[in-house]
């Protein structure tokens, strides 16, 4: 079900024009880039023609409500396939690409700042954007971040990066799409995120980085252990409260259920059981289960 009723009657080409409309200066069709990396194809009108990739882009910010410049550099304009070869990645042209794009109104700065930086959402017009084709059609603009969730989603966003690089995690589904997704059809619970490992085995991920109280603590792992029958659960800890959490989960109907992480250290697993037991996140996602 839609999030809010607005008007999707754009096409692609339309947002396009309405955008050369607003007069501002395009970036030209010969920009060099500090990346060594492959131009983007632009128009001859005024403006900036939309990339695949920018595209891509939108849907990831979409899906997780905003993101920062330095996450969608990271995820984007980064991996060594977006550049020429003997080429290092600087970020110069994902920084001028994003301004380019906030700039031609298809992103938003956010009204807060944290450390200099205004997080970015997709604006109404880049809603309209993905919607004339096909894309997220039951997302909204969203007025603003909520900002005390913003070290929280952040992290989400990091994990799913390194996850997705580093151990081949792929099939991600985010709390927004989720709790879209729950109202045609209930789920036991909603978790931060939701993905599959190299070897096909489905993961809710969880990041806590403040500790619950323990009656809350108790009914959500009771909760997680009767609905996980089929699915891991990992969660990302601080090492603080990491021995607390372990001896709630130990005591469910299915301690093997649960693996611990923690932030400091993403390769190494805890698993749940009777004795846990440590291993290589890497072996953990691609079937194996020793460091």
């Amino acid at each position: 079900m839609p999030e809010a009723a607005i008007d999707e009657e754009k096409t692609v080409e339309m947002v396009v024009l309405r955008t050369e409309e607003k007069g501002k200066e395009g970036t030209g069709s010969g920009a060099e880039n500090g990346d060594g990396e492959e131009k983007t194809k632009e128009t001859k009108r005024p403006g900036v023609v939309v990339s695949e990739r920018d595209l891509e882009l939108f849907v990831w910010v979409a899906e997780h409500r905003f993101s920062t410049k330095a996450l969608l550099i990271e995820r984007f304009y980064s991996e060594p396939t977006k550049l020429k070869e003997g080429a290092k990645a600087s970020g110069q042209y994902g920084a001028v690409r994003l301004r380019a794009m906030v700039r031609q109104g298809y992103l938003k700065p956010s009204k807060y700042r944290i450390m200099r930086e205004a997080p970015l959402l997709v604006s109404e017009l880049g809603y309209r954007l993905l919607h004339g084709i096909g894309r997220v059609p039951d997302y909204r603009a969203l007025p603003d971040i909520e900002i005390e969730n913003f070290e929280h989603d952040v992290w989400v966003q990091r994990i799913r990066i390194a996850f997705a690089r580093e151990h081949g995690c792929k099939n991600w589904s985010t709390e927004r799409a989720m709790k879209l997704a729950q109202q045609e059809k209930a789920l036991p619970y909603i978790p931060d995120g939701r993905f599959y490992g190299a070897d096909g085995m489905p993961w809710n991920l969880e990041i806590e980085r403040t500790p619950k109280r323990l009656d809350r603590l108790k009914e959500v792992l009771s909760v997680r252990a009767k609905t996980s029958k089929k699915t891991r659960v990992l969660y990302v800890l601080d090492r603080k409260f990491s021995e607390f959490y372990r001896a709630q989960m130990a005591v469910t109907e299915s301690p093997a259920t649960f693996h611990i992480t923690h932030f400091d250290d993403l390769n190494t697993v805890h698993i749940g059981g009777r004795d846990w037991a440590a291993a290589s996140l890497k072996n953990l996602f691609t079937g194996g289960t020793h460091v």
